[in-house]
C-alpha cells in the first residue's frame, strides 16, 4: 500500500495539472453584463488573453448570450488569441443559434423630403420611408465599387436590409433586363425610359451582360443625353470586349425605380436614405466590412453563431491551423461568407450559408510547388442564394492550391455555378448539387479550365440534378474547359443536367462509373486546341501556357505525381487524348459526342451502355424523381456499379445548422 501510493504521489508531481475551464460570457445588445463578464466580443478576448497569458493550458469558451451583438468593425484575432490542441479558444452562442453577431446599424426614421417625395413614382408615395444615414454612408461617393471580370474583391459602401433580408437598390427595369438598342465603346442607347427617368441622377448605374452570357458587370454612368426616341447614356469604362446590340441591361439606383417593396436609394446631399421595407418599418445598414478577421490565429473554433450583414466577408482566415467554424448560419454578406487562405487543417462544418453578395466559400491552402496539402474543408453544409450581387464568375466554393476537401454538402438554387476548382488534388464527393444556373450560358455546375498541371482532383459520388439551360441559354454539370486535364469523374448520378460531363480539349480525364439519366450527351470531347482555340496552345504568352511555365512540371515530386505532365509540350498539346469513358450507365441518354476534331479513337471509350432491363415508369421517374433511390435498379443486369449516392448524408445536410435568416 505504502508502494502504490508513493507511486500515486511520484504521478502527481510530474503529470501536467488540468487547468479549470474559464468562461467568459459577453452581454448582447440591451442587457447587461453578467459577473465577470464583458459587454463586447472585444472586451471578451481581451479578458481570454489575460486568462491566456496566466495559464497557457486554460480551456477557454467565448459565451454570446442569445440576442444581438453589433459590430462596427471587424474584430481581429491574431496568433496571441488562439488556443492550444488539447485547448481551443472557443467562440460560441447557444446551441439554438439565438446569438446573433452583425455589422450593421439600426437606422432612425426622418421626415421625408417634400421635394423628394414628388418625385417618387406614383405607386410609391406614402408607401416609401425616408431614414437618416450615418455620417460614413452619406460621404461615400458610390453605393458600390464596379463590378468586372478579374477585379478584386470590392465590398459595396453599404448594404440596406428589412425583416425579409437584403433590399436592393432601385432599378429599372423592376424585373428582368432591357436590351441595348446598340454599343459604341463604353456608350450604348436604351429605349422606352420613363419621361425624367435620369433627372438629378450622380450615382446610376448599369448592370448586366454586356458581350458574354458568362460574364455580368457593373458600372458606373457618368453621362446621359436623350437621342432620338431613346437615351444615350455613357460608362466610366468600356465592359469587357464591348457592348453587343440586344445585350440584356438594367438601370440601377435611380429613384424613379423605387416602385415596389424591397428597394431603396440614396440622396448622398442630405444623407438621405429612401427605403420601401417590406412588413414593418425596421430597416438596418451594414457598416463594418468584416465580422471575424482571423490572421495567424490556430486552435479556434466558433460554433452556434449566426453572422450576417457585413459589408464585404462575414469571416476572413488568413494564415494559422486548425480554425473551424461549426454548427452555424453565414448569411448576408456584401461579398463572401468565409475565406480561408494560407490556414491548414482548418474549414467549415455543418453551416448554413446563403444570400452572400459573391462567393460563400473561399479555400486556398497547401503549396502547389512541392504539392503540400493545405487539409481545407467544406463538409455537411448547404449553401444556397449566393452571388447574390455578382451572379457570374462567384461559385459557392471555390478551390485553389493543394488538396482541399468539399463533401456532403447540399448546394442549389442560385444563379452562379457551384465548384470552382484550380490547383491540385482536390475532393468533391457525395454532395448535391441542383437548380443552378438559371439564366446563365457558357458555364458548369462543377468547373475548372486553362490550366494543363491543374491536376489530379477528384469528382465523385455527387448527385447532380435539374442543371438545364433555356431556349437561348446552354450550361453543364461537370464541365472541364479549356484543355483542363488530369481530373477524375467516377461514381456520379446525373440527373435531367445538360452535358453532364464536358470536355473541352483536355487529355488523360477519367470518366468512369457514373450513371446518367436524362442527361445528354452523356460525355461531351472535342479538341478545340485545334480549331478554335489553336492560340491558347501555341501562344507562349497565353494563359495555358502561363500556367504551365509557372509550376515546377520537370521537379522529381511533380514527375512522381503527373509523370504524363512534362513532356506534355512535347507531345501534341493541342490534341485532347488520353480521356478514358468506360463503364458507365446511359439511361434515356446520348452516348458520348465527339466534335471539333474530338476522336473517338484517341480516346479509351469502352462498356458504356444502357439499362439491361426496361422499366416501364422510367420515363416519368426521369421527369419527376429527385430521389437516387429510385434509380438504383438501373444497373441491375448491366456490369456497371451504380455509385453509391450518401443520400442520408445530403438530408442531413440540407437542414444543417440553425435556421435561416438574419
Amino acid at each position: 500500500m505504502r508502494t502504490l501510493l508513493l507511486l500515486a504521489a511520484l504521478f502527481l508531481a510530474v503529470s501536467p495539472a488540468v487547468a479549470t475551464p474559464v468562461e467568459i460570457p459577453v452581454a448582447a445588445e440591451g442587457t447587461r453584463p453578467r459577473p465577470g463578464g464583458t459587454a463586447t466580443l472585444v472586451e471578451a478576448l481581451a479578458e481570454a488573453r489575460r486568462q491566456r497569458a496566466r495559464d497557457p493550458r486554460a480551456a477557454i469558451a467565448i459565451a454570446l448570450a442569445p440576442g444581438t451583438h453589433r459590430l462596427a468593425g471587424p474584430v481581429r484575432l491574431r496568433a496571441q488569441d488562439g488556443g492550444s490542441a488539447g485547448a481551443p479558444l472557443v467562440i460560441r452562442g447557444p446551441a439554438d443559434g439565438s446569438a446573433r453577431l452583425v455589422g450593421s446599424v439600426r437606422l432612425a426614421p426622418v421626415p421625408l423630403d417634400p421635394a423628394l417625395a414628388a418625385r417618387l413614382p406614383a405607386a410609391a408615395r406614402g408607401k416609401v420611408r425616408a431614414y437618416a444615414l450615418p455620417p460614413a454612408l452619406r460621404q461615400a461617393p458610390r453605393i458600390q465599387a464596379p463590378i468586372v471580370l478579374n477585379g478584386p474583391p470590392s465590398p459595396p459602401a453599404f448594404e440596406v436590409f428589412d425583416d425579409a433580408g437584403a433590399m436592393h437598390p432601385a432599378r429599372w427595369p423592376a424585373e428582368g433586363y432591357a436590351k441595348a438598342e446598340d454599343g459604341d465603346g463604353s456608350a450604348f442607347t436604351l429605349a422606352d425610359l420613363p419621361p425624367n427617368a435620369l433627372r438629378d441622377e450622380p450615382d446610376l448605374w448599369a448592370e448586366g451582360y454586356w458581350r458574354w452570357g458568362w460574364l455580368f458587370e457593373a458600372l458606373p454612368v457618368v453621362r446621359t443625353a436623350r437621342q432620338g426616341n431613346g437615351t444615350r447614356l455613357t460608362l466610366d469604362r468600356t465592359p469587357y470586349e464591348g457592348i453587343r446590340a440586344g445585350a440584356p441591361i438594367r438601370l440601377v439606383h435611380l429613384l424613379a425605380g423605387l416602385d415596389r417593396p424591397g428597394t431603396w436609394w440614396r440622396d448622398r446631399r442630405s444623407g438621405t436614405l429612401l427605403a420601401w421595407p417590406r412588413g414593418g418599418e425596421a430597416v438596418e445598414v451594414s457598416v463594418a466590412e468584416t465580422l471575424l478577421a482571423i490572421e495567424g490565429a490556430s486552435h479556434l473554433r466558433i460554433e452556434s453563431l449566426r453572422l450576417a450583414m457585413a459589408r464585404g466577408d462575414l469571416v476572413g482566415v488568413r494564415g494559422g491551423r486548425d480554425v473551424t467554424i461549426a454548427d452555424s448560419v453565414l448569411s448576408l454578406a456584401g461579398g463572401r461568407g468565409a475565406v480561408f487562405t494560407g490556414a491548414a487543417e482548418s474549414g467549415i462544418l455543418r453551416c448554413n450559408l446563403a444570400g452572400t453578395g459573391a462567393e460563400a466559400v473561399i479555400l486556398t491552402g497547401g503549396d502547389r510547388r512541392t504539392l503540400t496539402p493545405g487539409g481545407l474543408f467544406l463538409r455537411d453544409s448547404r449553401l444556397t442564394a449566393y452571388a447574390r450581387r455578382e451572379p457570374t464568375q462567384h461559385p459557392a466554393v471555390a478551390l485553389d492550391g493543394v488538396g482541399a476537401e468539399v463533401a456532403g454538402n447540399v448546394i442549389h438554387d442560385s444563379p452562379a455555378y457551384a465548384v470552382h476548382i484550380r490547383g491540385n488534388d482536390h475532393r468533391v464527393t457525395g454532395n448535391e448539387i441542383a437548380n443552378l444556373l438559371a439564366g446563365a450560358t457558357d458555364t458548369g455546375a462543377i468547373y475548372s479550365g486553362r490550366d494543363w498541371t491543374a491536376r489530379g482532383s477528384v469528382i465523385a459520388g455527387n448527385f447532380l440534378h435539374d442543371i438545364r439551360g433555356g431556349p437561348d441559354t446552354e450550361v453543364k454539370g461537370v464541365y472541364l474547359d479549356d484543355m483542363a486535364s488530369g481530373f477524375t469523374v467516377t461514381g456520379n448520378l446525373f440527373l435531367r443536367v445538360d452535358q453532364p460531363v464536358f470536355l473541352g480539349g483536355g487529355r488523360d480525364n477519367t470518366v468512369e462509373g457514373n450513371v446518367f439519366v436524362a442527361s445528354s450527351p452523356a460525355v461531351h470531347v472535342d479538341s478545340r486546341g485545334q480549331t478554335w482555340a489553336r492560340d491558347a496552345v501555341s501562344n507562349p504568352q497565353s494563359e495555358l501556357r502561363a500556367a504551365y511555365a509557372a509550376m515546377p512540371v520537370e521537379s522529381p515530386v511533380w514527375r512522381a505525381r503527373y509523370p504524363r505532365l512534362p513532356g506534355l509540350l512535347y507531345d501534341r498539346p493541342a490534341v485532347a487524348t488520353g480521356n478514358v469513358i468506360a463503364g458507365n450507365l446511359l439511361a434515356l441518354s446520348d452516348p458520348p459526342r465527339f466534335t471539333d476534331g474530338g476522336q473517338a479513337a484517341e480516346q479509351d471509350v469502352a462498356r458504356n451502355r444502357g439499362p439491361a432491363k426496361a422499366r416501364v415508369d422510367l420515363e416519368t421517374l426521369a421527369r419527376t424523381s429527385s430521389d437516387p433511390a429510385d434509380f438504383a435498379g438501373l444497373a441491375e443486369g448491366t456490369g456497371v456499379r451504380l455509385p453509391t449516392i450518401p443520400s442520408a448524408r445530403m438530408r442531413r445536410s440540407s437542414t444543417a445548422g440553425a435556421p435561416f435568416g438574419h
